[in-house]
């Protein structure tokens, strides 16, 4: 339960890099979530993404939810720090406008950060850090929703939209969920 307070570095730690991206945009804003997740690994830093396709019991599973509230205290301690940067919110509010239009089909891209996500972490856990270095900022390039991530956009853009939010949240744990549940299905040799 103690290593739960990690969760708010791993929050603080994407909170700087929503803002980083923010602040640059294009690959090096993508690049620098990468930096960020790598953060996380090496510290073993709990981020809800980053768990969610890992949990190993019912307690875990229920453990997620206190795991995101921590990272979105984090990403708020990193939004409030960077609150100077008022310049950002304009960037900020571009993101929450594709979030919101997106509506509840946010759901669908949220599931392919989810599974990234979990590819990710896996491989990086076992020393190939090639799937985060470039998955990463793939995800973050097509501009797939990561709950964590939007936490700073829609905070630093003074626009919350609760059920978006939501859906994206959904949609990263089912994809995170992904690779395990395709080991489930077994393969069928011809």
């Amino acid at each position: 339960m103690e290593r739960l307070y990690f969760s708010v570095l791993a929050g603080l730690a994407i909170g700087i890099a929503a803002i980083c991206n923010l602040a640059s945009g294009g690959i090096i804003g993508a690049a620098l979530f990468a930096f960020a997740l790598s953060a996380i690994v090496c510290g073993k830093w709990i981020l809800f993404t980053g768990k969610a396709g890992f949990f190993s019991d019912r307690n875990e599973f229920f453990q997620l939810g206190l795991i995101l509230f921590y990272n979105a205290a984090g990403v708020a301690l990193a939004v409030l720090l960077a609150d100077a940067f008022s310049s950002l919110g304009d960037n900020a509010a571009r993101i929450v406008d594709i979030r919101k239009a997106a509506g509840l089909r946010v759901f669908f891209p949220s599931i392919l950060t989810g599974l990234i996500m979990t590819v990710s972490v896996k491989c990086a856990r076992e020393g190939q850090w090639l799937p985060l270095v470039l998955g990463i900022p793939t995800f973050v390039m097509c501009g797939f929703p990561h709950c964590v991530a939007d936490i700073a956009y829609y905070c630093m853009a003074c626009d919350f939209p609760w059920t978006v939010w939501l859906m994206s949240v959904a949609g990263n744990l089912i994809g995170c969920n992904l690779p395990t549940l395709m080991r489930l299905v077994p393969h069928k040799t011809s």
